[in-house]
């Protein structure tokens, strides 16, 4: 039977479905196929020849593809088998034309005709997609892996799409650094530029003179970026983002800046650049990121306030009229939370974001950050981390942030009931003779005698547990039973 309901009708039903559960849902009528198909189009991914062939062959000239992303693999020789009569007569007669020939290639020679053929294939792909907005290669920096590949498909296709490109990702071998510049007047209509630096063990001189066509490149784009994210990885040893920073120009329309390192400050040794580039942008930015990755391999010792880098970054600065997203990785653990929560208290009032990751809050920190926040006007969406989740953190929540409309919490442990702050939730536990499924069971039947009617909450993250699904099923009761407006609970990965 020809169903009635207009295709609109079927489009706006599949906006609250997630991903994964639309893709399934292809057989039930044309409009579902083609909006499964969009959706499983709209982004591809190239991460071996063998699986990317097919793919090549269905999506070249597709208008679907919105977003391309790369990670380059190993290309390895031909395997030797037997040659048939046909190829062995073949490979003779090619050999009497051309006397260079050689019957059987060098394992290099094999190598290098392959990466040009798979590159090539891959390139030709992607110039013939009319809709593609968005660009990403994730070099792998292990040895083995060819850099050859890696500039390919950066300079055989950034000259063909650049023009449609508003969002380019890029993890950047070194030696790449210093061809980048050329590659800038390919991208006028770039907004969105994510970085991932990875320098080795190459010593600082030559680290300096390659990251010169880094900032060239980065400043030619500056002037209409309105997201820039850079991250580094930990084995790069001797870099040093300071002369970097120093160098960067002013974007007129930076929106959003997101910096991820090391904690332990070892690729930032001096924040004062960082803190310049910040200051440029202060009227602009509405968004700030700063996250941090496992401490970094050195060659010796860095300074012992590096690690305060967070700190630093935001100590006695200016405020930031236009912030509304504010992402802060807690490091070090145990640092005094002062200086973020004095500056928490210049920004309470326009703040619509907030995340906080790293640390496990305890309970009377969450209570100096929420009295820090005074009951913010426009706060919609926190995400924490927390020592333990407990009655009491859900009543501060609820009674301090009623206008909250998404939490997300990560934390591993469950309490009934708080204790002093310095007792680890192990020891309450041995202490109480309770296990951890008696302190769900005991924390579920705590908040069974609770109602938050004026938390105005719709959605809470949790995250996943080695327990179970019974972990999920009994927080999930035990929440949309005492908040009323809730209507979303999902897993989140810890």
């Amino acid at each position: 039977m020809r169903s009635e309901i207009p295709a609109d009708i079927w489009r706006y039903v599949a906006g609250f479905l997630p991903v994964t559960v639309l893709l399934t849902l292809f057989s039930v009528n044309r409009t579902f196929l083609q909006i499964a198909t969009e959706t499983r189009y709209r982004a591809i991914s190239f991460t071996s020849y063998k699986s990317g062939k097919p793919l090549m062959k269905y999506v070249k000239g597709s208008e679907l593809v919105h977003s391309v992303h790369v990670q380059p693999w190993i290309v390895e020789p031909k395997e030797s088998t037997p040659h048939s009569w046909a190829s062995s007569t073949w490979k003779l007669l090619h050999a009497c034309v051309s006397p260079s020939y050689g019957f059987e290639d060098s394992p290099e020679a094999q190598i290098a005709r392959r990466m040009q053929k798979q590159t090539r294939r891959i390139a030709d792909t992607i110039k013939t997609l009319p809709e593609l907005h968005k660009y990403h290669i994730d070099w792998d920096e292990g040895p083995r892996y060819q850099t050859e590949f890696f500039s390919a498909l950066l300079d055989m296709v950034i000259p063909n799409i650049g023009h449609r490109l508003c969002a380019l990702a890029l993890k950047i071998p070194l030696h790449h650094m210093h061809s980048l510049p050329s590659l800038a007047k390919y991208l006028p209509a770039l907004k969105d530029l994510s970085l991932t630096l990875h320098t080795g063990v190459y010593i600082r001189m030559y680290i300096c003179e390659k990251m010169e066509g880094l900032v060239v490149f980065v400043n030619t784009l500056l002037r209409n970026l309105r997201t820039f994210s850079l991250s580094t990885t930990p084995t790069s040893i001797y870099l040093d983002l300071g002369p970097f920073f120093g160098h960067l120009g002013h974007g007129l329309h930076l929106t959003s800046f997101a910096l991820c390192i090391p904690f332990d400050g070892g690729h930032l040794a001096d924040p004062a650049p960082l803190r310049r580039f910040l200051s440029r942008h202060r009227s602009t930015l509405e968004a700030i990121n700063l996250g941090t990755t496992r401490a970094a391999a050195h060659s010796s010792p860095g300074a012992s306030t590096a690690k305060y880098w967070i700190r630093d970054t935001f100590k006695n600065h200016a405020p930031f009229p236009a912030l509304s997203h504010l992402s802060l990785g807690l490091r070090p653990l145990r640092t005094d939370l002062g200086p973020l929560l004095r500056h928490l208290s210049g920004v309470r009032s326009q703040l619509r974001i907030l995340k906080l990751s790293e640390r496990p809050l305890e309970y009377a920190e969450l209570v100096r950050i929420l009295a820090t926040l005074d009951y913010p006007p426009l706060l919609r969406v926190l995400s924490l981390r927390l020592r333990w989740l407990s009655p009491e953190i859900v009543d501060l929540l609820a009674a301090g942030l009623p206008e909250l409309t998404a939490l997300d919490l990560n934390f591993t442990e469950v309490v009934h009931q708080e204790t002093s702050s310095d007792t680890s939730s192990i020891s309450s536990q041995s202490s109480s003779g309770l296990s951890r499924e008696s302190e769900l069971m005991f924390f579920c039947q705590a908040m069974n005698g609770k109602r938050y009617a004026h938390w105005n909450l719709t959605r809470l993250a949790v995250p996943e547990s080695p327990r179970g699904q019974k972990w999920l099923d009994a927080l999930e009761c035990t929440f949309v039973g005492c908040i009323p407006a809730l209507s979303f609970t999902e897993l989140v990965s810890v």
